[in-house]
Formats: C-alpha cells, sequence, structure tokens
C-alpha cells in the first residue's frame, strides 16, 4: 500500500511538472508565440533570440520586409545585423565578386599554402575507437553465445 502513494505522488508531481513546461516555455506547441530573431554580431558571432511576438510587434526597432520572414522549424525567423536597422534577405544571392576574380584569387599561391594546412590526419581516432567497439561487440556476442549456446 505504501508503494503506490509513493508512485501516485510521483505521477502527480511529473503532471503538474509536464502540465508547467507546456505552459510557460517555448516549446513544439505554442512555436507560433515566438519570433525567432538572428542576430550577427561584429565580432563574427551570432545571437539568437526567441522574443514574443506580442512584445516584438510593440517594442520594433527593425524595419521588417515581409520578404525576408522565413519559417525555420516552426519559428518566423528575422536575419539582422548588429550594424543595421533592417532585415536581411537570406535568399539574396548575388555576389559582389564577379566568379573568374574569385577563381583567380583561389589559385593564387597564397590561398594554396592556406588550404594545404588544412589537411586530413591519416590516423582518424574516432574510426580506431569505432573499431574497438565493434570488435567488443563481436566478444561479447560470442560470449553469451558461447555460454547459453545452441542446443
Amino acid at each position: 500500500m505504501n508503494i503506490w502513494l509513493y508512485y501516485g505522488i510521483l505521477v502527480f508531481v511529473l503532471l503538474i511538472g509536464i502540465i508547467i513546461f507546456y505552459f510557460t516555455k517555448r516549446n513544439y506547441f505554442n512555436k507560433y508565440k515566438y519570433i525567432r530573431l538572428v542576430i550577427y554580431n561584429r565580432d563574427k558571432t551570432i545571437d539568437i533570440k526567441y522574443p514574443k511576438r506580442k512584445d516584438f510587434a510593440q517594442n520594433n526597432e527593425i524595419l521588417v520586409n515581409s520578404n525576408h520572414v522565413f519559417d525555420y522549424k516552426g519559428y518566423k525567423t528575422i536575419i539582422i545585423t548588429s550594424e543595421a536597422s533592417e532585415a536581411i534577405n537570406p535568399l539574396d544571392f548575388s555576389a559582389k565578386y564577379d566568379a573568374k576574380k574569385y577563381k583567380t584569387a583561389i589559385r593564387s599561391d597564397l590561398i594554396q599554402k592556406t588550404f594545404g594546412q588544412l589537411t586530413k590526419e591519416k590516423f582518424d581516432k574516432m574510426m580506431l575507437l569505432i573499431g574497438i567497439n565493434v570488435l567488443q561487440l563481436i566478444v561479447i556476442a560470442y560470449l553469451l553465445y558461447s555460454t547459453f549456446g545452441a542446443n
């Protein structure tokens, strides 16, 4: 009888926690209430904020073009920089440099030296660890087979 009381209290606390989580936090069920604001800073860092939609509409200091708002995993997303006061169009594929000039720069000696230093290691530690794990699984399977054996 005593253990059922503990299970009942545990389930009750768990349900209360789930209810509080779903109604107070940003989650799958209330994404429509938030705007995902991606801010690219001058020091090459990215800040991602989730202001509430109604607060964003009241305290809006950003010029937002409806063509610059897109959907990211259910959130209406706006991309801005810390320097500009307007949204960035993520679908703007126009380049500042001509393709010929870019290919010439890639072929230059300085760029080749820079990319030459980014070689892949010959000894990959991750693949070694995966191999060891596979061998361990094979040994464990063999030991289980030999212990319980096929009759």
